[in-house]
């Protein structure tokens, strides 16, 4: 007999515990505070079987911006079953427990941090149109050399967790963190499942950027991989940000820095490549899926005008075929008497927010409309950093 997908009910949470710490790792409740918070109980679904707790899908609700947009946003995370349970389908429905909580709590887009098969069948797509960047001495020492400006680079602790809160704040596309997150982050010293290092960069003691990174020990998987430093999240001044990465290279002892640069982070991307700096076009982390096509549409109506202008957005009209968190159905787009039509889910997915995957969705019905939704479209994608579950 099984029971769920359900909440997970306080006399289960050292069930939860060993589940998670079977399936992944013994530190999952340490390194994930946000997610295994007993305020987000309600958030975290199990499936029980025969009174034991067997399947687990975790989920966050958090509120982000995308350029001045707000919108609310599902994390999905630490997606567990025993191996002896797999196969029965529990993964599966638990996830769209998730996703019908996550519609009636009116979030409008849900990010999992992976892509298995578990989330592409029900419409979840990698996408973005980002930038990674890799740093070797040689580069390193040519971004050095065009700047100008002398920065201090050191380590910061929580003490500095509002300040760096306040940096990345001035962050176009965004998470609206509280500042909770930034303690449990500083608390748990784990950043995009690696241990991490906080860093800040400042002139003349007045803290400019900030660099979470996770240095080489925590990216190696194995002893005779590259010695890598990766940053998880970065904010703030841009030449700050920039000037800081030789001196991290050198610090780490690693052979290469990697970067993530958002797509529409042009100041950091300019710089990185004038120094020669090459970029490479990469999605987000994860998959994405569409949970509310209307209210997302919704709230970004100022940003579609401001692409396409405010005559043509006002007269949008949008339509889902299925109830929000559904895995069913197509959408359509109107303008008076024109429509374009996407199919599904996944095409949503890509068509939303871009690919680097392929070529852009092409959506079936008016060329005009086609054309003046093509300047809207892409929207910016959410890069986790801190947040990741």
């Amino acid at each position: 007999m099984h029971d769920g997908p359900r909440p997970v009910r306080p006399e289960e949470w050292d069930q939860l515990n060993v589940l998670v710490s079977t399936v992944f790792r013994g530190t999952m409740f340490h390194d994930y505070p946000q997610l295994f918070d007993e305020q987000n109980r309600a958030n975290l679904r199990v499936v029980a079987e025969d009174g034991r707790v067997v399947c687990h899908v975790g989920m966050t609700e958090r509120s982000a911006s995308l350029a001045g947009c707000r919108v609310d946003v599902a994390c999905i995370g630490a997606v567990a079953t025993y191996e002896e349970c797999r196969g029965k389908g529990y993964a599966s429905r638990a996830f769209q427990d998730c996703c019908d909580k996550a519609a009636a709590d009116g979030i409008d887009l849900m990010l999992i941090s992976g892509g298995r098969g578990l989330y592409t069948r029900v419409g979840c797509r990698r996408v973005g149109q980002d930038w990674d960047f890799d740093l070797s001495p040689e580069n390193a020492a040519r971004l050095r050399s065009q700047l100008m400006d002398r920065f201090d680079l050191a380590p910061v602790d929580v003490d500095r967790a509002a300040d760096l809160s306040t940096l990345y704040d001035g962050e176009r596309v965004r998470f609206l963190r509280p500042l909770e997150d930034w303690r449990m982050a500083f608390e748990s010293r784990v950043v995009m499942a690696r241990s991490a290092e906080f860093w800040g960069v400042s002139v003349g003691g007045t803290l400019l950027a900030y660099l979470i990174v996770n240095p080489p020990a925590a990216m190696r998987r194995h002893a005779d991989a590259p010695a890598v430093v990766r940053v998880a999240e970065h904010g703030g001044d841009r030449a700050a940000v920039a000037a800081a990465l030789p001196l991290l290279l050198e610090r780490s002892g690693a052979e290469r820095l990697t970067l993530h640069v958002q797509r529409d982070d042009l100041a950091l991307r300019v710089r990185l490549s004038n120094a020669g700096v090459d970029g490479t076009p990469s999605p987000t982390w994860g998959t994405l899926r569409v949970i509310n096509f209307l209210q997302l549409m919704e709230r970004c109506r100022p940003l579609l005008a401001a692409r396409i202008g405010t005559a043509i957005a006002r007269e949008l009209r949008f339509e889902a075929d299925e109830r929000p968190g559904s895995a069913l159905g197509g959408f359509t787009i109107y303008r008076g008497s024109d429509s374009v039509r996407i199919p599904d889910l996944a095409t949503l997915a890509t068509y939303l927010f871009g690919t680097v995957d392929g070529p852009p969705v092409e959506p079936e019905g008016s060329a005009q409309l086609a054309a003046d939704l093509a300047s809207a479209f892409p929207l910016p994608a959410l890069w986790y950093g801190i947040t990741y579950v």
